[in-house]
């Protein structure tokens, strides 16, 4: 069921108007205020959504995909949309996309103090609530987790704030990371396994588990990581759906593998603009690198580069990993009701995302394919990750990582790579497999992040187009790599990005900000 989104923004509501001294006492009869709200369950609930909504893209450079163009996965040529120079390593403080990032995850964290604040006075029984202050946790929790991963120290707030007291200063990413670590035990403790009809997207008890296991990783917290992503594994509630391109098809919405996502109704509350729709397969912004391309495996295991592997630099496309043709349409591959012809198109590399583009659907613009934040295959990567980072090199990295390869039917770790392998043999495949898993995700800009793999950070190459021209003889085709953009990383910057100038320009108490700005 797609209604999670629906919302009444009754905190957009506080004001009162009149100019005689009586009127400013009286409860508006014309609109919501909190004063008259959290009367019951249904109202509470709504209030709840309110949280929830605030999880959408509050602009273009951040929706999801955007992350991957700021990766070595894609490029957006067009400036305007936030992204081309966050890949370039040229962002600043006065910058779109974490100015996006920052204020939609205060968005997030301010709603859900005020929520907590308010329900603890709603005519409700007391379950109904803890079990909606459990999810306003896991909600916060999630954007703190969010703003710690790309800001590092960030102002810690945990209740709603007089204005005398609004002037914080930042706090230090290990303190945040506590609170964070706090709401995710308080709403796994307290929230379901599951949701069913109208309340289906709602956060479980496996959410809270599986972004602890996240933040955890992110911050090397190996161990406890391990055992958290080992925690939602024992809820035997998941497992990894059956056919990986119906994963993030519209028909296929909130199967056994999504444990978290955003849900979108159509005409009612689709997509915010830029739809995924628009910008994959419309847009000529949409661009899949060469280096992505070359980064799947054959099918019998064996990466391009290896001469064992059998593959034809001029048939390229013909033995891989069924994940490639699944995730990005390809040249000569079906697009819609034509064929791609890389000359024809628009988009400089001369490949666009399948995955999540909703190719075929009528309207661009009202797209409602849900946006799966989170689902089984990374439990499975995450724990083997903390598995490795943590010393071991046992048979349950493998058996993890042959999980995730298995629904695709690529060959298992020991049959590609053999056994007995060492802890950077191990990390080199897990680092693989999330790139090609999880591609067009947005997780791969996050993943270089933390990483901070400098060689990660390098030109942009895709096809030369004007050899994919004759769309009546894809035979005469020659697959020559050109460059298509220059990205050189900045040490100066590292790995943070800026907190936003508009907000430094209110409260001087943000200062200093990260190294590089």
């Amino acid at each position: 069921m797609k209604i999670i989104n629906k919302i009444l923004p009754f905190i957009a509501v506080l004001s009162l108007s009149g100019c005689a001294k009586n009127l400013l006492n009286k409860t508006p009869k014309d609109r919501l205020s909190p004063s008259t709200f959290f009367q019951n369950e249904t109202q509470c609930k709504m209030a709840l959504i309110g949280i929830y909504n605030a999880l959408q893209p509050n602009a273009t450079p951040a929706h999801f995909y955007q992350f991957d163009y700021m990766s070595d996965n894609g490029y957006c040529q067009d400036s305007w949309q936030g992204s081309k120079e966050i890949g370039e390593w040229l962002t600043n403080s006065s910058s779109w996309g974490p100015y996006a990032k920052w204020t939609g995850d205060y968005t997030i964290i301010s709603r859900a103090n005020e929520f907590i604040q308010d329900i603890g006075n709603a005519t409700v029984s007391d379950d109904v609530k803890k079990e909606m202050t459990a999810e306003a946790k896991f909600l916060r929790g999630y954007a703190y987790a969010d703003l710690i991963t790309y800001f590092g120290d960030v102002p810690l707030i945990t209740k709603v704030l007089a204005l005398s007291d609004a002037y914080v200063s930042r706090t230090a990413k290990a303190d945040v990371l506590t609170q964070i670590l706090a709401d995710y035990t308080d709403a796994a403790a307290t929230l379901p396994t599951s949701w069913s009809g109208a309340n289906i997207g709602r956060a479980t008890k496996g959410a809270a588990l599986a972004y602890k296991a996240k933040v955890l990783l992110y911050n090397k917290k190996w161990s406890d990581a391990a055992q958290a992503a080992l925690d939602v594994m024992n809820l035997k509630v998941y497992d990894l759906y059956s056919d990986y391109a119906s994963t993030f098809d519209e028909a296929h919405e909130d199967n056994i593998e999504v444990i978290f996502d955003i849900q979108y109704i159509p005409t009612t509350q689709s997509q915010p603009w830029p739809t995924s729709a628009l910008s994959l397969s419309s847009w000529p912004t949409a661009n899949v690198t060469a280096d992505l391309i070359n980064s799947y495996y054959m099918t019998n295991g064996l990466p391009i580069t290896n001469a064992a592997s059998g593959y034809d630099a001029q048939n390229p496309f013909a033995g891989r990993d069924p994940r490639l043709a699944a995730s990005v349409v390809l040249p000569g591959s079906q697009f819609g009701s034509t064929t791609f012809i890389p000359a024809l198109d628009q988009v400089p590399c001369g490949a666009r995302p399948r995955k999540y583009a909703d190719i075929g659907i009528a309207d661009v613009n009202n797209c409602s394919l849900n946006t799966i934040l989170m689902r089984y295959a990374d439990i499975y990567l995450m724990r083997a990750e903390a598995l490795i980072e943590s010393g071991s090199t046992d048979q349950e990295i493998y058996d993890l990582i042959d999980k995730v390869r298995g629904r695709v039917n690529m060959p298992t770790v020991e049959s590609a790579e053999g056994t007995g392998l060492t802890q950077d043999s191990l990390r080199t495949i897990l680092r693989h497999e999330r790139r090609v898993e999880f591609y067009n995700e947005g997780t791969r800009y996050a993943d270089m992040l933390r990483w901070q793999d400098v060689s990660l950070v390098h030109d942009v190459y895709g096809y030369d187009k004007s050899l994919l021209s004759n769309p009546s003889s894809p035979a005469t085709w020659t697959f020559k790599q050109v460059k298509k953009e220059t990205r050189t990383f900045d040490a100066s910057k590292g790995w943070l990005w800026p907190v936003p100038q508009a907000d430094i320009d209110i409260n001087k108490n943000l200062l200093p900000n990260n190294p590089g700005y």
